[in-house]
């Protein structure tokens, strides 16, 4: 095939796109990728470490963050919010869980089947750096983690 014009090249890649879109290679389900990235975490994660997390819902503020977690031989050492440095109350800490507390979250939504259901992880540790769970335009949680430190 010869490909002649800009407009050619984009109606070749498009249809690559819409014949490989559906072909699933070796850990793209989400049940493989948690088991995959669950165990590189149990062999790989710091005894103590302090991550940011934000979660994006329609939801009280004093649930969505974004709290600073500070984690040693994985239990919560400390929850902040980001922005006033205030501690996060006893009634909102389940909110923000540890590493651990969020690869439960994504167990969870696996085994009841959510759909949409997307999780990106660090490639080095395998915590999960991004997890949606349902319809973000029906008010499912983005729960993002950021300023990942090994302490």
């Amino acid at each position: 095939m010869r490909l002649r014009t800009r407009s050619d090249l984009v109606v070749f890649a498009t249809m690559l796109t819409l014949v490989g879109g559906g072909c699933r290679g070796p850990g793209t389900d989400p049940e493989s990728s948690l088991m995959t990235s669950r165990a590189r975490w149990a062999r790989l994660a710091p005894p103590a470490y302090a991550f940011t997390l934000h979660i994006s819902c329609e939801c009280l503020p004093e649930m969505s963050g974004p709290v600073r977690i500070s984690v040693r031989d994985g239990a919560v050492e400390s929850r902040q919010y980001v922005q006033s440095g205030a501690a996060v109350s006893a009634a909102y800490a389940e909110s923000f869980p540890a590493i651990e507390g969020l690869f439960a979250k994504i167990e969870q939504a696996v085994r009841d089947g959510t759909r949409p259901l997307e999780v990106r992880y660090d490639a080095t540790l395998g915590y999960p750096l991004r997890i949606v769970i349902g319809d973000p335009a029906v008010d499912a949680p983005v729960f993002t983690v950021s300023d990942f430190q090994p302490r």
